[in-house]
């Protein structure tokens, strides 16, 4: 359903984890900024209000707190609270991050950083910030519900495919490839 009052860009919907809410990045006023919104699309609250870019919301498994990217002040992730409020960035000692994904028991927050020559890689921070933690190279990472394991996209050649990494022993597991190239997986939930 289309969240009411939006034109311009609309993207990354993230429905909250009691499935009541969407969390939005939308383009209005030529700004791309986060929303949330009741599912049937009223309610609307503008979340961020700067001329820089956001992306990739992803709620907290309490649902109080949203992660984003965002482009504004300095790039990052950044953590909002879902009811509105100042938000905070994330400390962190890498440039780029993006997509990220808060695991299902809350502790970690996995996201994308890009390297060097156009090399995506998958890394892990305490959902509060600090240290961050590299973890192998990929894209779009989804944690599956039991905040261990991670269906990626890994780049090989001129296609993508799907893996699975287990995170505390770094192990992955590619999945059976199918033709063509995928991307953006997501676990159920």
């Amino acid at each position: 359903r289309a969240v009411a009052g939006a034109n311009g860009l609309n993207g990354w919907p993230a429905v909250s984890p009691d499935g009541r809410r969407v969390a939005v990045i939308l383009g209005k006023d030529g700004n791309v900024n986060l929303y949330v919104a009741n599912l049937d699309g009223s309610g609307v609250q503008r979340l961020t209000n700067h001329r820089q870019d956001d992306s990739s919301p992803t709620w907290s498994p309490d649902g109080r707190t949203i992660c984003f990217s965002s482009r504004a002040g300095r790039s990052g992730l950044y953590t909002i609270p879902a009811a509105g409020g100042t938000p905070r960035r994330l400390s962190l000692d890498v440039a780029n991050a993006t997509e990220p994904d808060w695991s299902p028991d809350g502790r970690y927050i996995i996201f994308t950083t890009q390297r060097g020559g156009g090399l995506f890689e998958l890394c892990l921070v305490k959902a509060g910030g600090g240290a961050v933690t590299p973890l192998v190279p990929g894209e779009d990472p989804s944690w599956a519900p039991n905040s261990r394991t991670v269906v990626y996209a890994r780049r090989s050649g001129g296609t993508r495919s799907l893996s699975l990494l287990d995170v505390p022993t770094r192990r992955t597991k590619d999945l059976p490839r199918f033709s063509g190239s995928a991307s953006q997986p997501a676990w159920a939930r």
